[in-house]
């Protein structure tokens, strides 16, 4: 009898113990399964190179032509990403410094505050797993003096390898007025960015913009901008800003009109 007593109390005990494991590995974060963020370069154009006329320079200074008229096609861009992404870029940011919590279900969350122009923000950024592949991520911000009338201002997909991106920018939390894509090779560090304009019913619903990096050319970076008037062509070299531009349109050809170095003003050249 004693032996039986005892049999039952290790039983007990054993079942105990495999109850309290089964419950906790239920909410014990896989650290395999946890996202890290994409850079922020998956989600934000550089613009930089395009960024001011040189200096002295006035809109209609023949000698600067080409590249003036690359720098007005990416400066609509330039601005309309600006305005739209500032917050949400920001709070991402910001995301960037935080530790998430595993809320469960292949969940993860990050809560915090941050500045931007003299306002405080609450931003709640989710990340859950979708397959062995990718991750979903939607940022939530409000204002600190009203936490709980937050709005929708992204959402996206990742890749676990981060060699793809895809981002959803929205006003008022239901319009959506941005898509973003993202690629990335690791092995040739080429890499390319779009953003195309989604608003409904605008003139230029649908129009692109797309940033493509070829780490092997001499021209290493590109713009392709689509506008409902026409398509311009942009190449560059990251490291001189030499370039030149197609633009049907404009220059009522498909030849490349070319521009000298930084070093040289950027003024206009005659050959390729």
């Amino acid at each position: 009898m004693k032996n039986f007593l005892n049999f039952n109390v290790l039983a007990s005990i054993s079942l105990v113990i495999s109850l309290f494991f089964s419950i906790t590995s239920c909410d014990k974060e896989d650290v395999n399964d946890r996202p890290e963020f994409p850079p922020m370069e998956s989600m934000v154009m550089d613009f930089s190179d395009f960024n001011e006329q040189p200096g002295g320079v006035k809109g209609a200074d023949l000698s600067h032509e080409n590249f003036l008229h690359s720098y007005l096609s990416v400066v609509f861009w330039n601005v309309a990403s600006t305005v739209t992404m500032a917050l949400p870029v920001a709070a991402y940011g910001y995301a960037l410094q935080q530790d998430p919590v595993y809320v469960g279900d292949n969940t993860w969350e990050w809560d915090y505050e941050f500045p931007l122009n003299g306002i405080d923000y609450v931003a709640t950024l989710t990340g859950s797993r979708i397959n062995n592949e990718e991750f979903s991520m939607e940022m939530v911000i409000s204002l600190a003096i009203a936490p709980n009338l937050g709005v929708k201002w992204f959402d996206g997909v990742v890749r676990y390898d981060h060699i793809h991106a895809t981002w959803n920018l929205f006003r008022d939390g239901s319009v959506k007025v941005l898509e973003a894509e993202w690629n990335m090779d690791f092995e040739t560090e080429d890499a390319d960015l779009t953003y195309t304009y989604t608003e409904p019913g605008q003139t230029e619903t649908g129009s692109y913009i797309k940033l493509a990096y070829m780490s092997q050319e001499f021209y290493d970076a590109a713009y392709t901008i689509s506008l409902a008037a026409g398509d311009t062509f942009i190449e560059w070299n990251t490291s001189t800003r030499e370039g030149r531009v197609m633009d049907l349109v404009k220059f009522e050809d498909s030849e490349w009109h070319c521009w000298e170095t930084e070093a040289n003003g950027l003024m206009d050249k005659v050959y390729n």
